[in-house]
């Protein structure tokens, strides 16, 4: 029996870097002759995803500080403070001896301690890179690292040529082993929502976490501030939660938008059965899921040119690309949007087209085959 641990390494919260994983581990585990163990750090908040993986007959190791060491340590060390286990994490490696080691990642570096220490410990590994920030660059020691682990995974898995490339400068070498996967999508394939009627208001959904260092909503919040948006009849929808909830809703106040409402979580499905388009003002990404997922309900967007954005999304023909994460040019892009709203929904129909002959309609079971390979 081949056997594959699975280990997450974005200490932050539990999101939509964790979903191909977590999959692709329940995909696995439907085969007779896979055992699997997952390892995650203990999050503050524990999704209830992580329960169906144990009902599964799959453990579920923390690799990070645990609640009885927290408690201990409370009087002394602040308790925001994730307690990370270098070597004590990873530890259940070396006693379980899996056939492969899948090393997920919130961003593009931080496996890095983990590639290390299965590389120290003869235990084969792949990587996944779920993001690449240009303003987060590897100091020169961690260059180092990168440089020698990299080459000796099986392979290194991005989300966009994008973030490959600026992997590869940020630390001045090709990755030859690397190729490029798409994350699960929350759409059915083949759905047929329909463009909603245009009533007395356009509607833009802005899908995205509340981090303003990376999704940019105080960069939309100065363009909808100007007297021009005020005055048309647009509303954004806000959907989606995150670490700067309560300042994006501050914010809204502050500049005091009505034509910006707040609605949480809500099934993609659903966004797409009320919005005419997709409104995103990314300093930097992946591929992300929002774009993806809107293309394939039929819907145009205005998105910044950063990061996958333009590998999905084509300027003036299927949407609207901001040339950089400025107020400026995301003005200039909502302004061509605006000007040829009545063809919104042509356009979005020509990217549902495109997106559906890009992707494949399993990106789970892609990934699983390619894992299966590796280890056949």
């Amino acid at each position: 029996m081949k056997k594959i641990a699975i280990v997450s390494t974005n200490k932050s919260a539990w999101g939509g870097s964790e979903y191909l994983w977590y999959y692709t581990a329940l995909r696995l585990k439907e085969s007779n002759n896979i055992d699997l163990k997952v390892s995650i750090p203990r999050w503050k908040d524990i999704p209830p995803l992580v329960k169906e993986l144990s009902n599964k007959g799959i453990e579920v190791i923390y690799n990070t500080g645990t609640r009885n060491f927290s408690k201990k340590v409370r009087w002394i060390i602040k308790s925001d403070i994730i307690y990370d286990y270098k070597n004590e994490g990873f530890k259940f490696l070396i006693r379980y001896k899996p056939d492969l080691v899948i090393i997920n990642q919130g961003g593009n570096t931080g496996g890095i301690d983990l590639m290390e220490y299965c590389l120290n410990n003869n235990l084969k590994f792949v990587t996944i890179s779920n993001v690449a920030n240009e303003a987060k660059w590897p100091d020169d020691e961690l260059n180092k690292r990168l440089s020698k682990v990299l080459p000796e995974a099986l392979i290194n898995f991005y989300v966009s040529k994008a973030n490959l490339k600026l992997t590869e400068i940020q630390i001045g070498q090709d990755i030859n082993n690397a190729e490029i996967i798409m994350n699960p999508f929350n759409v059915r394939f083949d759905n047929d929502i329909a463009y909603p009627e245009v009533k007395e208001f356009y509607y833009m959904a802005n899908v995205a976490r509340h981090e303003f260092y990376a999704k940019g909503q105080d960069l939309l919040f100065q363009v909808l501030d100007e007297k021009k948006w005020r005055e048309r009849n647009i509303i954004v929808n806000l959907y989606g939660k995150g670490l700067h909830s309560y300042s994006v809703e501050k914010l809204i106040r502050y500049f005091d938008l009505a034509n910006v409402k707040l609605n949480g979580h809500i099934n993609p499905e659903e966004i797409w059965k009320i919005n005419h388009a997709l409104l995103l003002t990314s300093r930097y990404e992946g591929l992300p899921l929002a774009l993806i997922e809107a293309m394939l309900c039929g819907r145009t967007g205005v998105v910044t040119k950063v990061s996958g954005n333009p590998e999905v999304m084509f300027d003036n023909e299927t949407g609207f690309l901001a040339n950089a994460a400025t107020p400026e040019f995301i003005d200039e892009a909502m302004e061509r949007a605006w000007s040829r709203r009545n063809e919104w929904e042509t356009m979005g129909l020509i990217a549902k087209q495109y997106i559906k002959k890009t992707i494949h309609k399993d990106p789970v079971g892609v990934f699983a085959q390619k894992i299966m390979s590796l280890l056949n």
